[in-house]
């Protein structure tokens, strides 16, 4: 299987960091890039990068979320023996 892609218009500064990122792994760039492409897409979209304070603050709002109904007004103590199962 065998395929072509051109990358048209590459910024001049990420050209010459793929080619010191290739030579660190001892790879020419065209490997180097087709193992950065492969690792891209195969990560899932929730364990991807966060670009921004903004995407890091959304997605701790929405896992804070979860739990704050429960467990609001409950000391640490409370919240850990309650997890523990203690009685």
């Amino acid at each position: 299987m065998s395929s072509t892609l051109t990358i048209r218009n590459l910024d001049e500064d990420v050209k010459r960091k793929l080619r010191l990122r290739a030579a660190s792994h001892q790879r020419s760039m065209e490997a180097e890039a087709r193992e950065i492409l492969a690792a891209a897409v195969a990560m899932p979209e929730a364990f991807a990068p966060l670009r921004t304070p903004e995407e890091m603050r959304e997605r701790l709002k929405a896992v804070s979320g979860i739990w704050k109904d429960h467990y609001e007004g409950k000391t640490t103590d409370q919240i850990m023996e309650e997890l523990r199962g203690d009685d």
